[in-house]
């Protein structure tokens, strides 16, 4: 077996485990906010100052991502109806 069959592999799922845990919002908060308001297309901008938070010290929450996270820690989609949807958050 040559080695190089071994080592792509262990690379490619090494680059995706430390890739993994960098974003704020996870796979189960995205569900959540679908299930809550299945018509909406959540982006970074929609719970975060930056548009594109790429560095730690841009992830910043903005106000609507502020009252979520005061509601619970892993939001549900109960959590994210109480809060109501981040387009209405601003005309309130």
């Amino acid at each position: 077996m040559k080695i190089n069959s071994l080592l792509i592999p262990m690379f490619a799922g090494f680059f995706v485990l430390s890739f993994c845990g960098l974003g704020q919002a996870n796979i189960a908060m995205l569900k959540a906010y679908k299930e809550a308001y299945p018509d909406s297309k959540p982006k970074c901008i929609n719970c975060h100052v930056s548009e594109k938070p790429k560095k730690d010290e841009d992830h910043e929450l903005n106000g609507y991502a502020k009252k979520v996270k005061a509601l619970a820690d892993k939001p549900t989609a109960a959590d994210y109806k109480k809060a109501g949807s981040f387009e209405d958050f601003g005309k309130k």
